[in-house]
This record gives C-alpha cells, structure tokens and sequence, in this order.
C-alpha cells in the first residue's frame, strides 16, 4: 500500500504539468489560427477548376467562338474558385484562345461567354440563361439538384463524397455546341 501512495504522488505532479501544457497548446493554437497562420485551400475550387479546363477538351464551339479569348464566366460568390481558375487562365489557353475568367454576381444576359457557370447562390438565373444563350455556343454548367435537367448542359454533383457531374447531350446541342461522345461515358448521362 505504502509502494502505490509512492507511486501516485510521483505521477500525480507529471499528470498536472501535462494538463497544464496542453491548456497552453490549445491557447497557442487558437491565437495562431485566429492570425491566419493555418493554412486554407479549398479542394472542391482547385478540383471544379481542373474540371472546367478539362470539359474544354470535349466540346467542339461554333466556329464564330473561335476567336478572341475563350471567355468562362462565373456568375456569384466562389473567391477560391474564381482564385483557382485566375491562375490556371495565366498559363493554359483553349486551343489557340487565351482563356479569359469573368466573375459577376448576377448573370448578364449581355454577356457572350463560352462557359457560364452558374453557382448554387444564383442557381434562379438558370431558365433565363438557357433561354438567352440558347444557340449562341455557351456551355451552361451549374451546382444545383435538377439543373440537368433545368437547361444546364453540366451539373456538379456530390455523390459518396466525390465530386461528379451530370450532363445533359439535349442541352449542349440546343446550346449550338457539338461533344465528344467519349465524354457521356465519364458523366451521369440525364438524357
């Protein structure tokens, strides 16, 4: 008995002083965080990025979109996503056009991109995008739950935690646009 009272008041200071540092480590943290020191990239915008560029490789615009910059308009609020697609339009091109990333908050009906990309924030402009842009060679892409189906020829989805897209053939071809047929077997035909 005499040898665990030993023991306990031997461990018992190391146990508080353990106690007293990770109290001090949580402060730490908090403040650092609090000041910006962690680190914030958001997957989800470097990946729609990456799949915007790469749905490029499958559509085929009129031939009157193929001059100039190749326009992709985001139309509401991403910073990270609009940072991501900034940065790849510096060095990618679409065949020869130079990309070029417009960001506004609502959609302009002026506007002549060769992609729109309409996020869940302003998902209600839908049905006047696809009515404006029908047959001017727009790709429409949007992120909201019966978009496909809604006149977007794309629609990010989220399916088992990975990000996936929908795509619509009916829509792009009202769009004016010709696709690759190699490009349904990587989406989740609609139609």
């Amino acid at each position: 008995m005499l040898y665990l009272l030993v023991i306990v008041a031997r461990i018992l200071p190391l146990i508080l002083y353990l106690k007293r540092l990770l109290k001090y480590l949580v402060v730490i943290v908090v403040i650092t965080s609090s000041f910006g020191f962690v680190q914030t990239f958001d997957t989800n915008a470097k990946i729609k990025a990456v799949f915007l560029y790469n749905f490029t490789r499958y559509f085929e615009w009129p031939s009157a979109k193929k001059t100039g910059n190749f326009i992709i308009h985001v139309v509401g609020k991403n910073e990270a996503l609009m940072k991501e697609l900034t940065k790849m339009a510096e060095s990618k091109t679409v065949g020869n056009q130079k990309m070029e990333v417009v960001n506004t908050p609502a959609f302009d009906p002026k506007a002549k991109p060769h992609m729109l990309f309409l996020l869940p924030d302003v998902s209600k402009s839908l049905a006047d995008a696809t009515s404006k842009l029908k047959g001017k060679g727009a790709l429409i892409i949007a992120e909201n739950a019966g978009a496909a189906k809604g006149g977007a020829a794309i629609n990010f989805v989220v399916i088992e935690n990975k990000q996936k897209f929908e795509y619509s053939k009916n829509s792009a071809v009202k769009a004016g646009l010709k696709t690759s047929e190699d490009f349904k077997a990587l989406a989740i035909a609609i139609d």
